[in-house]
């Protein structure tokens, strides 16, 4: 398997794991692929797996963690892509959502 198809599949297995309330394990298979892409140079990849990843942590009640994740994400796709795109779309309401949460930020 290639590294991008790794990287991928990496990241559906976590976002399965998400889906299926395994939040440790998701968290865990997307900072495997987060470090895979970063270690390979696969830079197209960071933006998303950083936004998955804020989801996990806003899932687990660590929504300044996730607001973090989000900002980051969104730096990285405005620095790789530049204009508008739906994962910069998606990337803002999750800063909107976690901003906006109850509880202690």
């Amino acid at each position: 398997m290639c590294a991008a198809s790794q990287i991928g599949a990496l990241n559906r297995q976590g976002m399965r794991a998400c889906a299926m309330g395994d939040l440790a394990n998701a968290s865990f298979l997307l900072h495997q692929a987060l470090r895979q892409a970063q270690g390979m140079g696969l830079e197209g990849f960071i933006p998303k797996l950083r936004n998955n990843l804020g989801l996990i942590l806003a899932l687990s009640g660590r929504t300044e963690d996730a607001r973090l994740a989000f900002e980051t994400a969104l730096a990285e796709a405005e620095a790789r892509w530049g204009g508008e795109t739906r994962l910069h779309a998606s990337i803002r309401d999750n800063i909107i959502a976690v901003s906006a949460a109850p509880g202690p930020q």
